[in-house]
């Protein structure tokens, strides 16, 4: 679970880093640039002797979900929902890793329908704001649909690992980034302005690059990589964590106001959620159903 931590420790400081310094620029550009700096990251370990055309084609498809899918309705849905219901709906990532997990093992456990549905609660009492709610049900199903992709692409990863246990997994994300860059790329060939290569300031290179080489790089391997190495339960709460830690971020770093019975309710609510994951298999093959001797 370290790995899971550490990440969320780094996304809670990204949203303190990156705030507002990328408005302005198109989503998608930011989104390809990112995730191409990403796999540049990678490039160096990338040995493709050691992976047959199929497997190379797998993950590159698992990085087009994962991450370029993702982000492109992520951002999609900006066009038809406010910023505080999109930070509201990014919750429910949880309920989507449990269902992909019971889909693949054919195994449902109570336990970690409970513990998302927890970290969910946890994470929506510190988004909930005041405001009259705006909903539009397109944006909803984009934002949904960025949430599918996402936890599929957690599972995916986590089977697709079990089944090959003598793979370097830093060589392997070359090629998940550039699936996922592909398809941010080509979005943005629709969408980005004439002259944003131009628009783009000094400062804002430097976020891209940490961005693509930290915040999405290195986190988002590490996370697939803690995602192996935990339950399904506690892999759905890690999705949330970032919220309450964004939370004491802000109050530490940048001094903002906080709720804080709310925050207090919100870590209560996440430890009782990963209190019902204890115990349970990690392995994707331990989770499998057994099967009947003939």
């Amino acid at each position: 679970m370290i790995y899971l931590l550490i990440v969320s420790l780094i996304w809670s400081f990204s949203f303190v880093i990156i705030k507002g310094g990328l408005t302005g620029l198109d989503p998608n550009f930011v989104s390809a640039v990112r995730l191409t700096l990403s796999a540049l990251t990678f490039l160096p370990f990338f040995r493709p002797g050691k992976l047959s055309w199929r497997d190379m084609a797998e993950l590159a498809a698992l990085g087009a979900v994962q991450f370029g899918l993702m982000y492109s309705l992520y951002i999609a849905s900006f066009a038809w929902l406010p910023a505080y219901m999109s930070a509201l709906l990014t919750t429910t990532t949880p309920l989507f890793v449990v269902f992909f997990n019971m889909v693949f093992t054919r195994r449902n456990v109570p336990a970690f329908w409970l513990a998302a549905l927890l970290a969910i609660v946890g994470g929506v009492i510190l988004k909930w704001t005041p405001a009259q709610m705006t909903v539009n049900w397109f944006g909803v199903l984009l934002l949904q649909l960025s949430n599918v992709a996402f936890a599929l692409g957690l599972i995916w990863y986590r089977r697709l690992l079990a089944a090959h246990p003598d793979w370097d997994e830093k060589s392997l994300y070359f090629i998940i980034y550039a699936g996922a860059a592909a398809i941010c790329a080509l979005l943005m060939l629709f969408t980005m302005p004439e002259g944003t290569f131009r628009a783009v300031t000094a400062r804002q290179w430097w976020l891209l690059a940490y961005l693509g080489v930290v915040a999405s790089g290195i986190s988002f391997f590490l996370f697939n990589k803690g995602a192996t190495m935990v339950n399904p339960g506690v892999l759905a709460i890690m999705n949330n964590v970032k919220i309450p830690g964004g939370v004491i971020v802000a109050l530490i770093v940048l001094q903002e106001k906080c709720h804080y019975p709310a925050l207090a309710v919100s870590l209560m609510l996440f430890l009782a959620a990963l209190y019902l994951c204890l115990g349970k298999p990690a392995r994707p093959e331990a989770e499998a159903e057994p099967k009947p001797e003939s």
